[in-house]
């Protein structure tokens, strides 16, 4: 009995000591792979900041004033970058015709003339202008536009819509007159000058659907 108990107590001995060794070699597993796996998310994370996320800012249109048919474009659309060279020098003369026709018309006041140039959403714009000068009973004249330089600085097109970004710096004689004086009575010039030039810059877009006519969509005064 003394041998027999002995006996079991030495089986029990040893199965203990291999299931403590079974149970060390397990633990020593998962150390061994979370180790690896940790340090594989490390190299991962090192990697995705040593890599420089690609730039699209050329593409933006976040330059486009509020009501324009650029800057009330929620949804993401294809945009694909064209070359300056695409734009052909009838179109850069239709640039220039529009700058002076879209100020002839704002001075005149003329709405329908103006519709025939812009977008409906720059035809608002506009519009309310036009309004709060008819509140204060005055009327701002752009005359003798003189286009000094011009640069297309952006051409895209949007599906069936081709743009067109460019900066005009033209003279005009910009000045402001009340509509309750006669010319030559005072108070009459509220604003500006009638005879001296002021030079101008601004950042114009431009566009137009499947090669038709380019209207006017966005305007952006350069500080």
């Amino acid at each position: 009995m003394i041998f027999g108990a002995t006996d079991s107590s030495a089986r029990t001995t040893e199965a203990g000591e291999g299931e403590q060794a079974a149970g060390g070699s397990g633990s020593n597993g998962m150390l061994l792979l979370l180790m690896v796996l940790g340090a594989g998310g490390l190299w991962w994370y090192m990697r995705s900041r040593r890599t420089p996320a690609p730039n699209f800012s050329g593409l933006s249109r976040t330059s486009a004033v509020n009501g324009s048919l650029l800057a009330e474009s929620s949804s993401p659309t294809l945009r694909t970058a064209t070359i300056d060279s695409e734009i052909t020098s009838v179109d850069k003369a239709a640039f220039q015709q529009s700058l002076t026709d879209i100020q002839t018309a704002w001075s005149k006041q003329d709405l329908p003339g103006l519709r025939r140039l812009v977008t409906p959403e720059m035809l608002e714009y506009f519009s309310t202008g036009l309004a709060e000068q008819a509140s204060q009973e005055i009327a701002n004249r752009v005359e003798g536009v003189v286009l000094l330089q011009a640069e297309v600085r952006e051409a895209w097109v949007e599906n069936t819509v081709q743009y067109a970004t460019v900066s005009l710096h033209w003279s005009a004689r910009d000045y402001t007159v009340s509509l309750g004086k006669a010319p030559g009575e005072a108070g009459y010039l509220v604003e500006g000058s009638e005879q001296e030039p002021v030079e101008t810059t601004e950042v114009w877009t431009f566009m137009r659907y499947q090669h038709g006519k380019w209207l006017l969509s966005a305007i952006q005064q350069v500080a």
